[in-house]
Protein backbone atom coordinates (compact mmCIF):
# COMPACT_ATOMS: atom_id res chain seq x y z
CA UNK A 1 0.00 0.00 0.00
CA UNK A 2 1.18 3.50 -0.81
CA UNK A 3 0.64 6.05 1.94
CA UNK A 4 0.52 9.70 0.92
CA UNK A 5 0.95 12.23 3.71
CA UNK A 6 -0.34 15.56 2.43
CA UNK A 7 -0.04 19.08 3.79
CA UNK A 8 -2.42 21.89 2.96
CA UNK A 9 -3.59 25.29 4.16
CA UNK A 10 -7.21 25.73 5.20
CA UNK A 11 -7.12 29.28 3.79
CA UNK A 12 -6.82 27.66 0.34
CA UNK A 13 -9.62 25.18 0.99
CA UNK A 14 -9.77 21.88 2.82
CA UNK A 15 -8.19 18.79 1.28
CA UNK A 16 -11.02 16.59 0.05
CA UNK A 17 -8.77 13.79 -1.26
CA UNK A 18 -8.03 12.13 2.08
CA UNK A 19 -9.31 9.31 4.20
CA UNK A 20 -7.97 11.17 7.25
CA UNK A 21 -7.67 14.93 7.79
CA UNK A 22 -5.91 16.23 10.90
CA UNK A 23 -6.15 19.89 11.85
CA UNK A 24 -2.84 21.07 13.35
CA UNK A 25 -3.83 24.73 13.75
CA UNK A 26 -3.94 24.17 17.54
CA UNK A 27 -0.12 23.98 17.60
CA UNK A 28 2.39 26.86 17.88
CA UNK A 29 2.59 28.80 14.62
CA UNK A 30 6.10 29.61 13.29
CA UNK A 31 4.57 32.27 11.05
CA UNK A 32 4.77 34.65 14.02
CA UNK A 33 8.51 34.07 14.55
CA UNK A 34 10.45 36.44 12.27
CA UNK A 35 13.31 34.01 11.62
CA UNK A 36 10.87 31.21 10.65
CA UNK A 37 8.09 33.12 8.89
CA UNK A 38 9.42 32.64 5.36
CA UNK A 39 10.68 29.10 5.87
CA UNK A 40 8.56 25.94 5.61
CA UNK A 41 8.17 22.71 7.49
CA UNK A 42 10.80 21.30 5.14
CA UNK A 43 13.34 23.40 7.04
CA UNK A 44 14.75 21.86 10.21
CA UNK A 45 14.45 25.04 12.34
CA UNK A 46 10.70 25.12 11.66
CA UNK A 47 10.26 21.44 12.50
CA UNK A 48 12.39 21.85 15.63
CA UNK A 49 10.30 24.83 16.77
CA UNK A 50 7.01 22.99 16.29
CA UNK A 51 8.13 19.69 17.76
CA UNK A 52 9.67 21.36 20.81
CA UNK A 53 6.09 21.86 22.00
CA UNK A 54 4.83 19.00 24.19
CA UNK A 55 1.35 19.13 22.70
CA UNK A 56 2.82 18.76 19.20
CA UNK A 57 4.80 15.71 20.31
CA UNK A 58 1.68 14.17 21.85
CA UNK A 59 -0.44 14.99 18.78
CA UNK A 60 2.17 13.37 16.51
CA UNK A 61 2.25 10.25 18.69
CA UNK A 62 -1.54 9.95 18.63
CA UNK A 63 -1.70 10.35 14.85
CA UNK A 64 0.94 7.66 14.42
CA UNK A 65 -0.93 5.37 16.84
CA UNK A 66 -4.13 5.77 14.81
CA UNK A 67 -2.33 5.06 11.54
CA UNK A 68 -0.52 2.00 12.92
CA UNK A 69 -3.92 0.68 13.95
CA UNK A 70 -5.67 1.47 10.65
CA UNK A 71 -3.00 0.57 8.08
CA UNK A 72 -3.09 -3.22 8.69
CA UNK A 73 -6.89 -3.16 8.50
CA UNK A 74 -6.81 -1.29 5.18
CA UNK A 75 -4.14 -3.68 3.86
CA UNK A 76 -6.23 -6.69 4.93
CA UNK A 77 -9.04 -5.47 2.71
CA UNK A 78 -6.79 -4.76 -0.27
CA UNK A 79 -6.66 -0.98 -0.11
CA UNK A 80 -3.83 0.11 -2.41
CA UNK A 81 -3.50 3.75 -1.31
CA UNK A 82 -4.13 5.62 1.90
CA UNK A 83 -4.12 9.40 1.97
CA UNK A 84 -3.60 11.25 5.24
CA UNK A 85 -3.74 15.05 5.27
CA UNK A 86 -2.59 17.66 7.74
CA UNK A 87 -4.00 21.17 7.57
CA UNK A 88 -2.82 24.41 9.10
CA UNK A 89 -3.63 28.01 8.25
CA UNK A 90 -1.42 28.56 5.22
CA UNK A 91 -0.04 25.09 4.52
CA UNK A 92 3.61 26.06 4.92
CA UNK A 93 4.71 25.27 8.47
CA UNK A 94 2.78 23.00 10.85
CA UNK A 95 1.02 20.86 8.25
CA UNK A 96 4.24 20.37 6.29
CA UNK A 97 6.08 19.41 9.47
CA UNK A 98 3.48 16.77 10.30
CA UNK A 99 3.33 15.37 6.76
CA UNK A 100 7.12 15.04 6.70
CA UNK A 101 7.40 13.58 10.20
CA UNK A 102 4.65 11.01 9.67
CA UNK A 103 5.88 9.93 6.23
CA UNK A 104 9.46 9.60 7.55
CA UNK A 105 8.27 7.55 10.52
CA UNK A 106 6.27 5.25 8.26
CA UNK A 107 9.19 4.86 5.81
CA UNK A 108 11.54 3.99 8.67
CA UNK A 109 9.06 1.32 9.72
CA UNK A 110 8.87 -0.38 6.33
CA UNK A 111 5.88 1.36 4.76
CA UNK A 112 5.80 2.84 1.26
CA UNK A 113 5.11 6.40 2.39
CA UNK A 114 5.83 9.81 0.94
CA UNK A 115 4.78 13.39 1.48
CA UNK A 116 3.15 15.88 -0.86
CA UNK A 117 2.77 19.54 -0.03
CA UNK A 118 -0.17 21.00 -1.90
CA UNK A 119 0.38 24.62 -1.02
CA UNK A 120 4.14 24.77 -1.44
CA UNK A 121 4.11 22.49 -4.50
CA UNK A 122 6.99 20.29 -3.40
CA UNK A 123 6.96 16.50 -3.39
CA UNK A 124 9.56 14.23 -1.79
Amino acid sequence: MKIECRSFGFKNGADAQSEFVFDVRCLPNPFYIDSLKYKTGLDKPVRDYILADESAQEYLKKVIDILLFVIPIKEKYGVEKLTVSFGCTGGHHRSVTFAVEVSEFLKQNGYDAYSFHRDINIED
